[in-house]
């Protein structure tokens, strides 16, 4: 049997009730889903641009060592052009000095008299070979001056040595 009158309105009123709350739950879910949606890609923007400027920060971090280190690099470059330009200098100095300039003489006068020498010997043995029975005398002095200019080629070899620390390569 058919309601009647008041089982009608009630019946009326459950209905409306029912459709309000059903279509009031999915409004609700579909508003806390855009939330949380909204939400996560806000704190996803926001991680992202951390990392970036974390990145950047980083990146001007490495520029600064990279100028630091450009400007040690022209700083000692120009130092060691200022050593190379004393080292010359001081070269120059030394080579110069009255102890190498007197080592110098002395080594040329070593030579020249070396030489003076050779010349002596074989002039004498010269004369020898026009004079008749001039033997012994030649014997002599060709010893003596033998000996004369051993001595002056180990004064040489001497002066070297203290010049450039290095031995006489001339041997005779």
């Amino acid at each position: 049997m058919p309601p009647k009158g008041n089982d009608e309105k009630i019946l009326s009123e459950e209905v409306p009730e029912k459709k309000s709350k059903g279509l009031l739950i999915p409004i609700l879910l579909c508003f806390l889903l855009s939330v949380v949606a909204s939400s996560g890609v806000s704190y996803f923007l926001l991680q992202s641009s951390k990392g970036s400027s974390e990145t950047t920060l980083k990146a001007n971090e490495q520029n600064d060592l990279i100028a630091n280190l450009q400007k040690s690099l022209s700083q000692q470059k120009i130092k060691i052009q200022a050593i190379e330009d004393q080292n010359n200098v001081l070269k120059l100095y030394l080579r110069h000095s009255s102890g190498t300039a007197l080592k110098n003489i002395l080594i040329n006068q070593e030579q020249n008299i070396q030489a003076y020498l050779k010349v002596m010997k074989s002039a004498i043995d010269d004369l020898s070979k026009l004079i008749p029975r001039t033997t012994d005398w030649n014997n002599e002095y060709q010893y003596q001056l033998d000996l004369a200019q051993k001595g002056s080629i180990e004064r040489e070899d001497l002066l070297k040595l203290l010049k450039t620390g290095e031995p006489n390569e001339k041997n005779q």
